[in-house]
């Protein structure tokens, strides 16, 4: 467990990767975007949502959302949610926890990150003057020592990052896990910050357990996620927070000097969608993913790599026995195939050298293309 001041300014290594995927005609299993549309029921829903209200909506964000997802928490948590109070619509999941950072933390204050993390965290902290607790786990199982962490905490701590299903280590956060991170925030007065944008991308019968339904969890939590991932649709950056009535009117007050309001049309596109699921959607969408994990597996064992466990998100972590950066370069430039270097999501590289993330959120015969050029030019 280490404390050090957030910092900012370097370019994103999702940006890098991509940029030097189109540099090399590379296929990009880096950056994590679908390479195929969102559902159709979703398209058809922002044709009609372009018939009218093209103006800013409420700040808050579109009521007819912030309805939809209030419903749809109700109804898979048993958990009542207050659209008016409790319910703020963002430009994706990043400009909700850069705003609930911005609320929540401030000169002096600290956040528990665990790691490896989500490139967002550290720059959020970062832009509140906070400082960050890591909490390091590792490869493969990225188990999180809760001894450890429990000395993270502290009386300035006020944010836990919280990601399940988990980028880039794939893998869910158990419920005694999360009561025991409840309790001490409790006892520390803290704020959970769940990013569940993956929540519905799970696999093998792995159950993924909402951080604000556990009792530990439920009074603390500010729950994340978007349709990026969940409808394809990571252009669109439609997001959401949702977090008790006065923590809620925190963030709002920071997000309507950023965004104001994301665009509306998309607003009631993603409203329609959640209010009017097609059944069985959930179901389909991890089959699907299903199949493109096997896929992309199957090619990665082909290599000399050794693959982490994994039961959510739509990453695949191995291990490549070498310096990460060098290995992910030489992927572009041999095999034509761009991943991530994921000793950047620590803040001590070394911790996770040799670590590369695929993406597989995408089309099977791109991933098949990807996987014929790693096994015809295979890297050491």
């Amino acid at each position: 467990m280490t404390a050090t001041s957030a910092g900012a300014g370097q370019t994103s290594v999702f940006t890098l990767m991509t940029r030097l995927a189109a540099e090399h005609g590379a296929v990009n299993l880096a950056q994590g975007f679908p390479d195929f549309d969102p559902p159709l029921a979703l398209l058809l829903a922002a044709e009609q949502a372009l018939d009218g209200g093209h103006q800013y909506s409420a700040s808050a964000g579109l009521p007819l959302l912030r309805r939809a997802i209030a419903a749809d928490r109700e109804q898979r948590l048993g958990t009542a949610v207050d659209p008016d109070d409790e319910v703020t619509i963002t430009a994706g999941a990043t400009e909700a926890l850069y705003c609930t950072a911005r609320a929540l933390l401030g000169p002096g204050s600290e956040a528990i990150v665990l790691e490896p993390f989500y490139e967002q965290y550290p720059p959020c902290v970062a832009a509140a003057q906070g400082t960050i607790r890591y909490v390091t786990s590792r490869f493969p199982d990225f188990a999180v020592d809760l001894d450890e962490l429990a000395r993270a905490f502290t009386p300035r701590t006020r944010l836990v990052f919280l990601n399940t299903p988990w980028n880039p280590a794939g893998r869910l956060l158990g419920e005694a896990e999360l009561r025991r991170i409840g309790e001490l925030a409790a006892e520390h007065g803290a704020w959970l910050v769940a990013d569940e944008t993956y929540e519905h991308i799970t696999f093998g019968g792995a159950r993924h357990i909402p951080v604000a339904s556990v009792d530990t969890c439920r009074d603390r939590t500010i729950t994340i996620s978007s349709v990026s991932k969940t409808f394809s649709a990571t252009g669109w950056r439609v997001g959401w927070a949702v977090a008790p009535a006065p923590v809620t009117a925190l963030i709002r007050g920071v997000k309507q000097f950023v965004t104001f309001a994301p665009a509306t049309p998309l607003q009631a596109a993603a409203a329609e969608m959640i209010a009017s699921m097609p059944t069985g959607y959930y179901d389909r969408l991890r089959a699907q993913y299903s199949q493109r994990r096997a896929v992309l597996a199957d090619y990665l064992a082909r290599l000399p790599l050794e693959l982490a466990p994994h039961n959510g998100t739509y990453f695949l972590t191995a291990r490549a026995g070498r310096d990460d950066v060098d290995y992910c370069g030489e992927l572009i430039r041999r095999s034509g195939v761009a991943a991530i270097p994921a000793s950047r999501f620590y803040h001590d590289p070394a911790a996770g050298r040799g670590l590369v993330r695929f993406a597989f959120c995408k089309r099977l015969d791109t991933l098949r293309l990807a996987g014929d050029r790693l096994t015809t030019e295979e890297i050491p």
